[in-house]
């Protein structure tokens, strides 16, 4: 089987590591996978305390829109290894926040997820939706 023509960039790679062995596997498959839409980035793997508090504080006490209803050590992005991660779609030079270019990059994770035999959950399919968000389940 021939592969895609993408790769995880340095960043992308460093923020993969901190995350568990099978999203480390699902990701690099879908990303490597001859069906994958787009090129991706990794925009957050494992995230301290601090940093989930200032993505909590946002549309609350700091400026813009609220981003996460999870508090510090709420957040599955809080474990280390991380249990999520972040994936945005690569497209034309640039990262697409565009659900047009999200959900067939979901709908292709959430297949080779099944292929490989995965637990995955995303995102995009709770009630404050986050295309960019995906998860393992919990025990």
């Amino acid at each position: 089987m021939s592969r895609s023509p993408y790769n995880w960039g340095r960043t992308s790679q460093r923020r993969l590591a901190t995350c568990t062995p099978n999203i480390q596997r699902l990701m690099t498959a879908a990303l490597h996978h001859p069906d994958c839409p787009h090129d991706m980035s990794i925009t957050s793997g494992h995230r301290t305390h601090e940093e989930q508090a200032a993505l909590y504080a946002k549309g609350r006490t700091a400026p813009g829109p609220k981003v996460t209803n999870a508090k510090p050590g709420q957040s599955r992005h809080n474990s280390y290894p991380s249990e999520a991660v972040d994936i945005v779609p690569y497209v034309d030079g640039s990262l697409s926040w565009d659900w047009d270019h999200i959900n067939p990059c979901a709908a292709h994770i959430k297949r080779v997820a099944a292929e490989l035999g995965i637990d995955i959950e995303w995102g995009g399919d709770w009630r404050m939706r986050d295309g960019a968000h995906w998860q393992e389940p919990k025990e």
